[in-house]
């Protein structure tokens, strides 16, 4: 296995940074689209792993994300057309995996703020895509988005773009990691796993508060995503924990999984792993999750067992 930089150039200037790892003989690539006040490389250890199982992974940063931003840019995607940029540097990335590995299945993974980048990107260019797979998203919610998009845009017309609100922490991440009271940190809410939730708090690239803008930005992409627009044969995974508070403790997530299917996509699966907060990859069960992952990207002959909603789904697929 080896691992080379990955250094790609956006139109505008801005230099997307990256990992891509190549197993010896790869059989599969995977493209990882992280989450908000994260960063690529804290998906090291699974592209490691997996790139020992035969599948190709490409690891970026995202805008206002990772080592090479610079302090003042941190938690924020742009000036202008944010999430616009976000979801072409996506492609950008994409294009170079499947160059890369010419004639290769290719997967996206878009983890929380990422799956959104990742569902708008289907949206855009589901044809370059041979599956879609959704870690701790949730549903769009319209009526509260166009509420927090308001509070949002009062804080930016007042304060501007690039003002860090201590409201807007509050009503995300803070709000998240109330559900865990008594908290022994500001991040419970990520995982059961308390030395991977001291290691993100330790980790001066995580944690971050984000600009209004990009929040204005974020916001704005999601109540762009209808998978009535997304290609009908993309086989779409979603998997989640059922103590993830940004999925609604499972129920959010249950019903994106079912708007989904009644967008007409023929293939539409749900994993809830049960007990799981944020993070899976990250969780105490992590070595059963990467092995689900790695199934998704290398399917094996046997099927997955198949339930329906009404029925204990907590550690099995659905599938429609």
């Amino acid at each position: 296995m080896n691992e080379h930089p990955l250094t790609l150039n956006a139109p505008d200037g801005h230099t997307i940074t990256g990992t891509v790892y190549t197993p010896s003989e790869p059989a599969a690539i995977l493209v990882i689209s992280h989450g908000m006040a994260e960063h690529g490389d804290r998906y090291r250890p699974l592209a490691r792993w997996l790139s020992g199982q035969g599948v190709a992974v490409v690891t970026f940063h995202h805008r206002g994300h990772g080592p090479a931003c610079c302090p003042d840019n941190l938690g924020h995607y742009a000036n202008q057309h944010g999430w616009a940029s976000v979801v072409a540097d996506l492609h950008r990335v994409v294009q170079h995996g499947r160059s890369q590995f010419p004639g290769l299945p290719l997967h996206l993974l878009g983890h929380s703020m990422g799956s959104f980048i990742a569902q708008s990107y289907a949206q855009q260019h589901g044809s370059n895509l041979d599956s879609l797979i959704l870690s701790a998203t949730n549903r769009i919610d319209r009526s509260h988005l166009l509420a927090s998009r308001g509070i949002i845009g009062l804080i930016r017309l007042v304060r501007g773009r690039r003002h860090r609100s201590r409201l807007v922490a509050r009503m995300t991440f803070e709000q998240f990691n109330r559900r865990f009271r008594p908290n022994r940190t500001t991040a419970d809410w990520l995982s059961r796993d308390q030395e991977q939730v001291d290691r993100y708090i330790s980790d001066p690239l995580c944690g971050f508060d984000c600009t209004v803008g990009l929040w204005s930005d974020f916001i704005g992409g999601m109540l762009s995503i209808s998978p009535s627009h997304w290609r009908k044969d993309l086989p779409v995974h979603l998997f989640s924990g059922t103590e993830d508070a940004v999925g609604e403790m499972g129920r959010g997530v249950r019903r994106h999984f079912q708007m989904i299917r009644e967008a007409g996509l023929e293939k539409v699966t749900l994993r809830l792993f049960e007990g799981g907060r944020h993070e899976m990859l990250n969780e105490t069960n992590r070595d059963e999750v990467w092995g689900y992952l790695q199934s998704l990207c290398q399917p094996s002959d046997s099927p997955l067992t198949s339930v329906h909603p009404g029925e204990s789904a907590q550690t099995h697929a659905i599938i429609d």
